[in-house]
């Protein structure tokens, strides 16, 4: 039988031999589909807004929405026959705290500005949803050096119409209850001059949309809604889960053992990043690591992979045949199987593959969802279960198990 079975994504709750830990305001979607704001040090166990179903733990890497007031647009600068309404709409959270912006011609827009610096890349993302009059809204971003995106996007659908200027990615846009859809675009200031986001109506039809959850966050892919209650930036820490001691060492076999996992990881994650699914090693250090599981490494062509790490030299590393680079959002079960010469794995119920040769040692630690210590890296994703077996399961049990 397994020392260790936490199943995050149905029992929705931490074994109380894990430490977790994260600062600052962070959010997740319930299983009724809202998004829930939460406070220092309280775990998220994520849904997924339409189908309901539990995602598992929601691991990410801290991050800071420069937005400040973020649920009220109502001091954003209006032209050209546009006005903005606070408070109009159920938003997404289940509460009246989503503004209008209304318009009665082609132009009518409300925006903010934000001061960048250059070089640095930003995400750009909000909860939109259609309310009456054209359903297309254009989204221009830009600052004084470079010229504007403009992104169209059909607010009744979440469909994008057209994108054209500058250098905006559009990343991803997400469906949520009741019409809402949330929005994400990404660009790199060119200077360090403010920058603007811009909502246009396209239409001499007098039209109105519902917005909230304004967000800016320094990245290249889009987090967690973070909220801003105030004329400051908001920051919500990283969350950071382990087991360590006594609690670690009542599981775990330093000879032999085998660790099953399931988990997946968030969209538009560059390759620059690197992602940790978990790590068993000695507290604080990583240059012997008996066991690691990364999704991305540029090292490794960014997929996923498992390795053993001994005085400094990777002593055990497989990776799904073929080795593809982990896909967003696809559950990734993997099975791993480590003694002492004797190393195996299996992928999505793939074919064993197998390494005679390398050593263990000694651990104290685990790391759920990142790598520590500096530079730390997190998994940026969810992880629905977690299983370790005190003893090295055959060949068989390893592709049955994924």
């Amino acid at each position: 039988r397994p020392t260790l079975d936490f199943n995050f994504a149905a029992e929705k709750k931490l074994d109380p031999r894990i430490t977790y830990t994260r600062t600052g305001p962070a959010s997740f979607v319930n299983e009724f589909g809202k998004v829930v704001k939460v406070g220092d040090n309280a775990p998220r166990f994520d849904h997924d807004p339409i189908t309901r179903e539990c995602k598992g733990l929601l691991i990410e890497e801290s991050r800071t929405n420069i937005h400040q007031y973020s649920q009220d647009l109502s001091n954003w600068t209006v032209e050209s026959g546009g006005s903005v309404t606070a408070n109009t709409h159920i938003s997404p959270a289940g509460d009246q705290t989503a503004d209008s912006i209304n318009g009665t011609q082609a132009g009518s827009s409300a925006y903010r500005t934000f001061p960048l610096t250059s070089g640095t890349t930003y995400t750009f993302s909000f909860f939109m949803k259609y309310v009456s009059g054209n359903q297309n809204i254009l989204i221009s971003i830009g600052d004084a050096a470079l010229t504007r995106s403009n992104t169209t996007f059909n607010t009744s659908t979440g469909a994008l119409v057209s994108n054209s200027g500058g250098t905006a990615t559009v990343n991803d846009v997400v469906a949520f209850p009741n019409g809402w859809y949330r929005y994400s675009i990404t660009r790199t200031a060119t200077s360090s001059s403010s920058a603007f986001i811009d909502f246009n109506h396209t239409s001499s039809t007098a039209s109105v949309v519902a917005v909230w959850g304004a967000q800016v966050e320094l990245g290249a892919f889009t987090t967690s809604y973070i909220r801003t209650d105030h004329n400051l930036r908001s920051i919500r820490g990283a969350d950071e889960c382990y087991i360590d001691g006594q609690d670690f060492l009542d599981f775990y076999n330093q000879l032999e053992g085998t660790m099953i996992s399931s988990h997946s990881i968030l969209p538009n994650i560059p390759s620059t990043h690197n992602l940790y699914t978990y790590q068993i090693s000695p507290t604080g250090a990583t240059s012997y690591a008996p066991l690691r599981l990364l999704d991305k490494n540029g090292s490794y062509g960014n997929s996923l992979t498992a390795a053993s790490v001994y005085n400094n030299s990777t002593v055990f590393l497989v990776q799904p045949s073929g080795s593809p680079v982990t896909v967003a959002g696809r559950k990734m079960l993997t099975a791993v199987s480590i003694k002492k010469d004797d190393y195996d794995a299996s992928f999505n119920g793939e074919d064993v593959q197998s390494d005679g040769s390398g050593d263990l040692y000694t651990a104290d630690h685990i790391s759920i969802g990142y790598y520590k210590p500096s530079p730390q890296a997190y998994l940026n994703g969810h992880i629905q279960r977690l299983i370790y077996y005190p003893t090295k399961l055959s060949n068989s049990q390893l592709k049955t198990l994924t």
